[in-house]
């Protein structure tokens, strides 16, 4: 176990204290030759050091947390060895479209429901790839939740890369046969599943020639719809573009699904995707593989400490 700071200079912050501490020495002093002037009994001394013990307690906790200490140890990680699961994110322009110019677009919704089919399987190794007209694998099946959320939020990007040939529709669901012919998987893995977070809107295809690369490769493909009626594309000025949503889409889907012995399921259908995903991938042992560091950021349980010294010097100067 080891702590480190992520802005260690940012620490001065708490040099601000001193400011504090002398305004609050001077503030005494007036205070002192005013009550020796009307005559009064002046505040007991021992309340000025006490005030300024709690200036400098908050200046310290607020340079700590400025400086983002975070604690990390290296922990032994344990998890299936028989199986395997792939997210496979659409990253076509359409997967900007959204319900209105404030809401979350298809490709948002898609990274919050993939983090938490990922977090309902932590013990299955989980791989990352993107879906145009082709499939690119961005981070192969790990036990690492920190991997996989990383890739997720810095790496699925819209047409990053973009398609290898223009149309008006870029997705081609006939890609999804690469997982049943290329290395997508693991050899060890006796189940293989690929959850596929997508519009559903594409090119003509082989169903046939898919449901053959994917039964052949032993992997079982299920379907988020991310898909509203209302969704469109909007530019950069906010401008809505000519695009509109395919209704028949979930319908193209339940045929794959069909085909492939997997199943399609609305975004808010997400608890029953996951259900149906454990259920294929069924019951196997649990064995280490491997070591992932972990960190944890303290400066939020800094900042929450630095409101207690803060609360007794208002509590005195007011009460």
């Amino acid at each position: 176990m080891g702590v480190s700071f992520l802005t260690p200079w940012a620490a001065a912050v708490g040099v601000l204290a001193l400011l504090g501490v002398g305004a609050l020495v001077g503030s005494e002093r007036r205070s002192r030759r005013l009550c020796a002037v009307l005559g009064l009994e002046p505040r007991p001394a021992g309340t000025l050091g006490l005030e300024a013990g709690a200036f400098v307690a908050m200046g310290l906790l607020l340079g700590l947390a400025a400086a983002q200490p975070v604690v990390s140890r290296v922990q032994a990680t344990d998890g299936r060895t028989d199986v395997e699961a792939i997210a496979v994110f659409d990253i076509s322009r359409s997967m900007l479209a959204r319900p209105s110019r404030s809401a979350p677009a298809r490709i948002d919704r898609a990274r919050s429901l993939a983090k938490e089919l990922r977090f309902g399987l932590v013990e299955v190794p989980t791989g990352v790839t993107s879906l145009t007209d082709r499939l690119l694998p961005h981070l192969f099946p790990t036990l690492s939740a920190t991997a996989f959320t990383a890739i997720v939020d810095r790496a699925v990007e819209i047409d990053r890369p973009p398609p290898e040939r223009r149309a008006n529709r870029a997705t081609a669901l006939a890609a999804l046969g690469d997982l049943g012919r290329q290395n997508f998987f693991g050899a060890s893995a006796r189940v293989r599943v690929a959850v596929v977070l997508t519009d559903g809107e594409s090119v003509p295809f082989n169903l046939g020639e898919l449901r053959s690369l994917l039964l052949r490769g032993r992997v079982a493909t299920y379907f988020v719809h991310v898909w509203h009626p209302e969704d469109r594309v909007y530019g950069p000025r906010g401008e809505r573009e000519s695009y509109r949503p395919d209704p028949g889409s979930r319908v193209v889907l339940e045929r794959v699904a069909r085909e492939t012995g997997g199943g399609v399921f609305s975004e808010r259908e997400l608890p029953a995707a996951l259900a149906a995903v454990r259920r294929r991938l069924g019951e196997g042992a649990v064995a280490s593989r491997g070591r992932e560091l972990r960190a944890v950021a303290l400066a939020p349980y800094t900042v929450a400490a630095a409101v207690l010294p803060l609360g007794l010097i208002l509590l005195r100067r007011n009460f």
